[in-house]
Parts: structure tokens; sequence; C-alpha cells
């Protein structure tokens, strides 16, 4: 970051200073009548925009760049991922019981309150995946949170032991 800021400044002090030795060449050279410190000054004029270019580009889309975040992104940009259940459901149905599990635990990350996610993840864990023991953390870890669990769902975990 500090490294960014270091070459930033450095472009736009050769920027501005080519900026202006092609101003002092062009104006002198025009008054003094000497086509060579014209074409001097235009060199210097596109060295210093072409350092000065990072820049003049980003100013220049700025507004653009606004403008479509505003129309695809009217409320801003998404700090997390949209609450999407019919995937690991999806996945649930076709039998892969590994991904359905990778993107039940992903919904419990970013919505820790979802009561569906955390049934789900505790059946997987259970009857698919044979872990009591991580179906019971997560049941705890719903209870610490106050979330009223289907009761079938804790029952089921915490009655019957699992035959190894």
């Amino acid at each position: 970051m500090l490294r960014d800021y270091y070459s930033s400044v450095i472009r736009w002090l050769f920027g501005v200073g080519l900026l202006g030795l092609a101003y002092h060449y062009a104006t002198t050279g025009y008054e003094d009548g000497q086509f060579g410190r014209i074409l001097g000054g235009a060199g210097l004029f596109v060295l210093g925009i072409l350092f000065l270019w990072k820049t003049i580009f980003h100013l220049a889309t700025r507004p653009l760049t606004r403008l479509v975040d505003s129309l695809f992104f009217p409320g801003g940009k998404l700090g997390k991922p949209l609450l999407n259940l019919k995937l690991p459901a999806y996945y649930i149905n076709e039998g892969r019981y590994d991904e359905a599990l990778v993107e039940y635990r992903k919904t419990l990350k970013h919505y820790p309150d979802e009561i569906e996610a955390y049934e789900k993840t505790i059946w997987l864990l259970h009857d698919v995946f044979q872990d009591k023991s991580a179906a019971e953390k997560l049941i705890r870890k719903a209870k610490r949170r106050n979330l009223p669990l289907d009761e079938r769902v804790v029952r089921s975990v915490q009655s019957e032991p699992l035959n190894p």
C-alpha cells in the first residue's frame, strides 16, 4: 500500500515536471520561432501525459463506474453472498452430500441465525456422515444462539447412539 503511494507521488512529480518543461519549451520556442523547441515541448507533453495516464484514466472513468455500480448494486456492494438454500438442497437431492455440507457451512458462516441451515447440517452430519459429536456440537452452538431448532432433529441426535 505504501509502495503504491510512493509510486503515485513519483509519477505525479515527473508528470507535472514534464508538463511544466513542455509548456516552457513550447512557449519559448513559439516566441523565438524555433520549431525544434516546439517539437521538444510536444514530446515532453506526451511524456508528461504518459506519466499521469493512470491517474487521468481513473479520474475520467470514475463517474461511469459509479453510474454502473448504482444501476447494478443500488444498495452498495454486497458484503456477504445472498442467502441461497436451494443449491445445497439440490445437492442433497442429487446425492452430492459433501458439496451440500460445504454450502450449508458457508451459509452458517454468513448467516449464523439461519435455522434451516443448522437443521440440515445437523442432519447431514448425523445421518449421512455418521459424525454424532459434530452434530451435537452444532446443536449446542444453535442453543447458545437461542435458535428454536426442530425437536425431532435434536431428539434424533441425542437419543440414538450410532453404530460404529
